[in-house]
């Protein structure tokens, strides 16, 4: 298969050797001979004169939450402009003088990553300011397929938004044409497809490197697991950031992981296979504090339930831990509204939770969710 970037420097830069070109990129914009494209871009002629960099910074590499600064790309002595700094999107000033601005970042196919904000706020405002936006497409890394609860207008945030589900199913290509059509953004938007995909594919079934995403996703199996899981950055408990394993461990001091192991066995989820496990996360949430929890492996990528597995370990902890289980308010600069409800997108899992809720109560909803999303998104597909 080719990637929208090869396809893009196949069969496009004739039509854009002129043009003054802005890049969101950072570390996984690589063909598949792990070549950066910037170097490639440059190597056929066209004038990337400005980068633009999400989360993690251009070079992948700043930790989860923190400001990324701007400053001047070394090889080349471009200038970078941080949207995950002072600004989250980019300045008229920013975009002064560009003919193009180009996305080409590898995404994770989950409505709380970042990475989709920072694009969809990046063709609003080239729209505003008439700038062509180019998406260089790349695959969904856990398949396209759909999952997971809707997002609240009223629970809107950098982490979620525009009527997303939460494992939404489309290619980051086919994801921005469904921006700019169901929000009338008015962009004026190519995306280069890539050829030889299946959407149906897994990111090892494409035959490709692993594209790391960002720094706590080493790997698929952490990815896949990392579609769930992510909800215990709401919590008081440990997903194994400052590990060599985030969101494969869940654990805090508190923690009876043995109970808490006899507990999730109960629910014969299908997919994964899980022990007890102690570890010390070197940074983030409970740094250097001994973590009492369990270590998840996922045996069938195409069974397991993530989701559901996440829901489940938070309903048996808030029952088994109550008076030292907590819901966490503060993280990626929130400080009122629950962090677990900006994650899943409404308040009523948290609030039935309480109430001894699990992932059975809620799986009715996220599939009603799931086909509603289908329905409203198939329309943009392009594999």
């Amino acid at each position: 298969m080719k990637l929208g970037l090869e396809v893009f420097l196949e069969e496009y830069c004739e039509n854009y050797k002129n043009a003054r070109i802005g890049l969101v990129t950072n570390s996984t914009g690589i063909d598949s001979s792990l070549r950066r494209n910037i170097d490639l871009l440059l190597e056929k002629g066209l004038k990337v004169v400005r980068l633009f960099g999400p989360e993690h910074g251009v070079f992948g590499a700043a930790p989860d939450g923190v400001k990324v600064s701007d400053f001047v790309e070394p090889r080349y002595k471009i200038p970078v402009h941080s949207l995950y700094g002072e600004n989250l999107r980019p300045t008229p000033e920013m975009l002064k003088d560009l003919d193009i601005m180009i996305y080409d970042i590898q995404d994770v196919g989950l409505r709380f990553y970042t990475y989709i904000y920072t694009m969809a706020y990046c063709m609003e405002e080239c729209a505003k300011q008439g700038i062509k936006f180019i998406v260089l497409d790349r695959p969904n890394p856990i398949s396209c397929k759909i999952e997971g609860p809707a997002i609240k207008k009223d629970l809107e945030s950098f982490v979620g938004g525009y009527n997303l589900v939460l494992r939404y199913g489309l290619t980051v290509g086919e994801l921005a044409i469904y921006l700019n059509q169901t929000f009338q953004m008015n962009a004026d938007l190519l995306v280069v497809p890539m050829k030889g995909y299946l959407r149906s594919l897994y990111y090892d079934e494409t035959g490709l490197l692993w594209n790391t995403p960002s720094p706590n996703l080493p790997s698929l199996e952490h990815t896949i697991l990392y579609a769930g899981f992510c909800l215990f950055e709401g919590v008081n408990v440990s997903v194994g950031r400052g590990t060599v394993h985030p969101f494969k461990y869940i654990g805090a001091p508190w923690i009876d992981s043995q109970r808490l192991y006899k507990e999730i066995k109960k629910f014969g989820h299908e997919g994964v296979a899980f022990r007890e496990r102690i570890f010390v996360p070197a940074a983030f949430k409970l740094q250097n504090q001994v973590c009492n929890g369990l270590e998840f492996f996922v045996t069938d990528k195409n069974r397991i339930k993530p989701l559901s597995i996440a829901v489940d370990l938070i309903s048996v902890l808030k029952r088994i831990h109550r008076e030292e289980f907590s819901w966490d308010t503060y993280y990626h600069d929130e400080t009122e509204r629950y962090y677990f409800d900006l994650l899943l997108g409404d308040d009523l899992y948290r609030n039935a939770i309480e109430d001894g809720a699990t992932s059975k109560d809620f799986e009715p909803l996220w599939e009603k969710a799931a086909q509603q999303f289908y329905s409203s998104s198939k329309r943009y597909y392009l594999y």
